[in-house]
């Protein structure tokens, strides 16, 4: 199965890994699962540390860059089709990040792996999460 990670899926899984459910920490240790995060992951991740809302516990965003890219973790590129339809999305959740990830999943037929249970209200528009 394909997989992309939400923001926080992401940072969990190399700094805080205790915070992952055991759901998702199943799936990601599958390897028959291929799990993609975005590049939406790292500009969220760069701006809430430029504005000081993300702490990356004494690493700079270019080492955790390292440490994902050295990872089984695989890039899925943003393209200009996902960027271009985005609109469709309906408009239940206002995070642009969030909204993002959930269309690129969408589009992609990738399932989200999330905390956020706001995603949920996607499912009717196509969406496969797991929590």
């Amino acid at each position: 199965m394909n997989y992309l990670v939400d923001t926080h899926v992401l940072l969990w899984s190399f700094l805080e890994p205790e915070q992952l459910s055991a759901n998702v920490t199943s799936l990601l240790l599958n390897e028959y699962n291929v799990i993609y995060y975005s590049p939406m992951n790292l500009w969220e991740i760069s701006i809430k540390c430029s504005i000081k809302k993300l702490d990356l516990q004494g690493i700079s965003p270019e080492d955790f860059l390292d440490i994902v890219e050295s990872s089984f973790y695989l890039c899925k590129e943003i393209n200009n089709v996902d960027l271009i339809t985005n609109y469709k999305l309906p408009k239940y959740h206002k995070d642009p990040f969030d909204r993002f990830l959930i269309w690129e999943a969408i589009r992609n037929d990738f399932i989200l792996m999330s905390v956020d249970k706001t995603m949920e209200l996607y499912e009717k528009a196509g969406l496969k999460v797991v929590f």
